[in-house]
């Protein structure tokens, strides 16, 4: 008796990276159902340590669905938060933030039941930026920084404890690491096959580094953290320098095996570089290209790049582009000069 074969006609749509039915923005925007983000290797002119052996990767955190790296803890946060009950009666979420935060905050927010976004942002945001929260549905309010002001954190805290509002706290809850220690940095480690030994993120919340840094040491002794910090009176959209980094509760410094500080100019000029090169690029990522480049220089100047080396005698370093030029356009004609374009 011949039996009947059945055979399927319709593409798995999970593999051809499609969302349908009632849920597929929620699907779309969870990290659990993305592709791993792209990791590109830099070419030699932006590699001026090549002859050196080593290779350098762009890990492309700005091409989430939200084009920045904050959708990743935010859906996290807000995950872990619906999880144990803390968004029941919530209306409104409030957080203070440089912006992507706010931004990812504001998309998502929907998704979970809670229909109002406020947003605690530094007086000084791109305009562009500040734009695209007002886009988002953010509500947001300036803040100057000056000496005696309150800060954006500590209202946001205390905003946070009034009925009907839920304040994620970035800045201090672990499911921010922990969203890096999940899905970032097990793609980089996959993506490069076990053979990284260099990995560099610039400074904001500190977020990024220390769940970062978590799984890297868990999983290899090899690789080294550096952590990318403003220069004082300096000023980079997204992160901090060391006297900013004071108002973080997180427990930063022991993540990191070197913190390297860095200019504006610095960054918003690789920044140029890197988007003229292929990869549209923001000025944290030139900013953490820039202290990626100065510890590898400082470390060769040493005669210490051989330490960095893995089994196959390269030293394979990523970075990480957390968003892209876009909402900064107009300062990149504000931070360089007329020959650099």
């Amino acid at each position: 008796m011949a039996v009947a074969m059945t055979v399927k006609t319709t593409p798995d749509t999970s593999a051809m990276n499609v969302f349908e039915g009632a849920d597929s923005i929620r699907d779309f925007l969870n990290p659990e159902n993305a592709l791993p983000l792209p990791l590109v290797e830099l070419p030699d002119r932006l590699n001026p340590f090549r002859a050196d052996g080593v290779r350098i990767f762009a890990k492309m955190a700005s091409l989430t669905p939200l084009l920045n790296i904050k959708a990743l803890p935010v859906w996290n946060m807000l995950q872990e938060a619906e999880s144990s009950g803390r968004l029941r009666d919530v209306h409104t979420l409030v957080e203070n933030s440089s912006g992507n935060t706010a931004l990812s905050l504001a998309v998502m927010a929907g998704l979970f039941g809670i229909g109002t976004v406020t947003a605690f942002v530094p007086f000084d945001i791109a305009p562009g930026k500040l734009d695209l929260l007002r886009i988002a549905g953010v509500q947001p309010y300036l803040k100057r920084g000056i000496p005696g002001e309150t800060s954006g954190i500590a209202e946001a805290r205390h905003m946070g404890q009034a009925p009907g509002y839920f304040n994620p706290s970035q800045y201090e809850n672990d499911a921010n690491p922990a969203a890096y220690e999940k899905w970032f940095a097990p793609q980089i480690w996959h993506q490069t096959r076990g053979k990284l030994t260099l990995f560099a993120a610039g400074l904001g919340t500190t977020g990024t580094l220390i769940g970062c840094s978590r799984y890297f040491r868990k999983i290899s002794d090899k690789v080294k953290i550096v952590g990318a910090i403003c220069a004082p009176n300096q000023a980079i959209p997204g992160v901090r320098s060391r006297a900013r980094l004071g108002e973080i509760e997180f427990d930063w410094e022991p993540a990191a095996d070197a913190i390297i500080e860095v200019g504006t100019k610095e960054s918003f000029l690789l920044s140029l570089r890197l988007c003229r090169t292929g990869l549209m690029a923001g000025p944290s990522s030139g900013f953490t290209l820039a202290g990626l480049h100065r510890y590898l220089k400082a470390r060769k100047g040493e005669g210490g790049l051989d330490v960095l080396r893995n089994a196959e005698g390269e030293v394979v370093s990523a970075f990480v582009c957390s968003d892209t030029p876009l909402p900064y356009l107009d300062k990149y004609s504000t931070h360089l000069d007329a020959e650099e374009f």
